[in-house]
């Protein structure tokens, strides 16, 4: 591997350590409480950006500079884009809802927001992309030279609802816990915890319109990624992970323990069969001497 590559790839690792520490003393803070305004505010700083610190430079080292501009101004923007619509209507998201986050809004939207749909929706295609590498599988791409060149992009929408699915999950764990913390309400309600369902199938409309339009690029414009690099694909499953542990934790904080139960069923299903496919992929992997 190269003397640059092994740096980049373990600064990575080095954020994610990080991250985990983080969530492990919020989750700390949360049950013992932290006195200090002051303290509670840094910690919160540190807990929310360091993840998109993290999503910044994992997709611009294993997608490239360029296209990780393009997948996250994408994300952002269609996040964006769609919570200003279903904020005005009410009914994109399947109702009406307010956030209560304070901070800098762009059009009643925490900017904070825009960047987690960012954070999310890479998330999943990475952790999406890590079941093909896992299986050895490339992703679809255009063949050239040859008059069957579109013959695996039926391959593509099947990705890009798992990409749907593995983000919607998130959401079942996250919104009613944001509701019952008070960083967002929906006046109405709703039958999932205080949430209406129409909330979920919004968000999975974003996520496949977003990698939807990504995954087509990338089928007629392929990168090919390098087996070293691959193994560096089980970072977001870990974060996604430590996000599902955190959320159980907050669920079981607020007596909510049905939600505790759906919501880790959901997330750590999809963790623990990754997990899996990793390891029997590493075992397999010719050792290098």
């Amino acid at each position: 591997m190269p003397q640059n590559m092994f740096k980049k790839n373990n600064f990575i690792w080095l954020i994610l350590k990080f991250l985990l520490i983080i969530i492990f003393i919020n989750i700390l803070s949360k049950f013992f409480g932290v006195n200090s305004v002051l303290a509670r505010k840094a910690l919160d700083l540190v807990f929310y950006n360091t993840p998109i610190f993290l999503l910044l430079w994992h997709s611009i080292s294993f997608l490239s500079p360029k296209r990780a501009l393009f997948f996250i101004t994408l994300a952002a923007l269609a996040g964006w884009l769609l919570e200003v619509y279903g904020l005005r209507g009410g009914t994109f998201f399947g109702g009406h809802y307010v956030y209560h986050m304070g901070g800098v809004s762009i059009f009643d939207v925490p900017l904070l927001v825009v960047c987690y749909w960012a954070v999310f929706i890479y998330t999943g295609y990475c952790i999406t992309n890590s079941f093909l590498y896992w299986l050895n599988k490339n992703k679809p791409q255009k063949k050239k030279k040859t008059k069957k060149n579109l013959k695996n992009f039926w391959q593509v929408p099947l990705l890009v609802l798992l990409d749907g699915w593995i983000v919607v999950a998130i959401d079942l764990f996250m919104d009613p816990l944001q509701v019952e913390s008070g960083s967002w309400s929906w006046p109405a309600g709703g039958p999932y915890f205080g949430v209406p369902v129409g909330n979920f199938t919004g968000w999975f409309l974003v996520v496949v319109l977003v990698t939807g339009i990504f995954r087509i690029f990338e089928y007629f414009f392929p990168k090919k990624v390098s087996e070293d690099d691959r193994s560096f694909f089980i970072i977001p499953v870990l974060g996604y992970g430590a996000l599902a542990i955190s959320f159980a934790i907050d669920a079981l904080k607020y007596e909510m323990v049905p939600l505790a139960i759906i919501g880790s069923l959901f997330m750590q299903s999809i963790v623990g069969l990754n997990v899996i496919l990793f390891w029997r992929w590493r075992a397999k992997r010719p050792v290098k001497k």
